[in-house]
């Protein structure tokens, strides 16, 4: 198990409706103020390129399993916790 620190992160909770596949985006913690990602996107092909990089690594773990990447993690089928460097957004 990875134990990464992120304090000089931004976390992004990404949720992809099951039904509609409309994508949801929160940003989450006191940098978010300057937030360029839009709440909801109609599709993952919508999200900018640095988001679908990261999802399609995500996507390819098990749901629900204690495992936290420097990347980010998964919680469920449909839902996605991303850490992002501030320079990248």
């Amino acid at each position: 198990m990875s134990h990464y620190n992120v304090e000089d992160n931004t976390l992004y909770h990404i949720k992809v409706d099951a039904d509609t596949k409309r994508v949801h985006v929160s940003c989450l913690g006191i940098c978010c103020v300057d937030n360029k990602l839009k709440e909801w996107y109609d599709s993952v092909d919508d999200l900018p390129k640095w988001v679908r990089g990261k999802l399609a690594v995500l996507m390819m773990l098990e749901p629900k399993l204690d495992y936290k990447s420097e990347i980010g993690y998964r919680t469920s089928d449909h839902e996605f916790f991303i850490y992002v460097k501030e320079d990248l957004v």
